[in-house]
């Protein structure tokens, strides 16, 4: 299956329906799976919350993954591995490119889960927990749009993550920093928009660039923050042309909401 023939789909996430794409890393030969939005079916108008920029350009695209989904009775069938019987009978060429998509999207989805389940029993026991292995495992959580059991890795890893940032030491390839970004995405989708500000600001402090400062001020608008809006917004157009989208989020602007229609 390339890359380019297969469409966002949806499978059903925490908050609603999470819409996923397939991203082929072809210098590696191996692939893998990213969470590019929700849509969180609210009354006549299902909602997006959009977190990649594909979805913020395409969000027609990713109402239409929710709609394809509840077109296929296979997605949500009754089935278990050990009786063949229950298994999904495809009927028309688009079912069947559903079935061996999602069958591909389990088996790296069970990968996923056994690492992170490995990253647990280690931090359990109070094992040394690297940089290395603490942005594995995030970005795992976020891929997979795992909210929830972020939340309980997550206060284990923040002592870690923000020593890193105090002392403005991190590993050569940056892992803390990276971990911390990441950190502040996963708080950003369970809404607590201060945390993920005083994540992003950690990354921001082992190394700036221009999209963990747009992180940051994101995350200072949603949280009412205008002083780090401010603070942030300043820094940005020090370094960097404001782009349109950032623009807009300076006070006086509404959230940024998409709705179906």
């Amino acid at each position: 299956m390339g890359g380019a023939e297969i469409a966002e789909f949806a499978v059903r996430g925490e908050t609603g329906l999470d819409i996923f794409h397939r991203v082929e890393t072809r210098s590696e030969r191996r692939s893998h799976y990213e969470c590019l939005a929700t849509v969180q079916p609210e009354g006549a108008a299902p909602q997006l919350l959009a977190y990649h920029p594909i979805a913020h350009r395409h969000p027609d695209r990713m109402f239409a993954a929710a709609r394809r989904f509840g077109e296929n009775p296979a997605l949500v069938q009754g089935m278990a591995l050990g009786d063949p019987a229950s298994y999904p009978q495809p009927r028309d060429a688009r079912a069947r490119l559903d079935v061996f998509l999602y069958l591909d999207f389990l088996r790296q989805w069970q990968v996923a889960q056994m690492e992170i389940a490995r990253m647990q029993a280690n931090l359990h026991s109070g094992a040394v927990v690297r940089p290395a292995d603490i942005s594995r495992l995030l970005r795992l959580l976020l891929d997979y749009n795992q909210i929830r059991a972020a939340a309980a890795f997550i206060p284990a890893m923040r002592p870690h993550l923000f020593q890193a940032a105090r002392t403005g030491r991190d590993d050569k390839w940056g892992n803390a920093a990276y971990a911390l970004r990441m950190m502040g995405d996963l708080h950003a989708r369970a809404g607590q928009q201060p945390e993920a500000l005083t994540a992003y600001e950690g990354a921001i402090a082992l190394g700036d660039n221009a999209h963990r400062r747009s992180l940051a001020i994101r995350a200072a608008h949603a949280a009412g923050n205008l002083a780090a809006l401010h603070q942030h917004l300043e820094q940005y157009e020090r370094k960097w042309s404001l782009p349109a989208d950032l623009a807009q989020l300076k006070p006086g602007c509404i959230p940024n909401v998409i709705k179906e229609g």
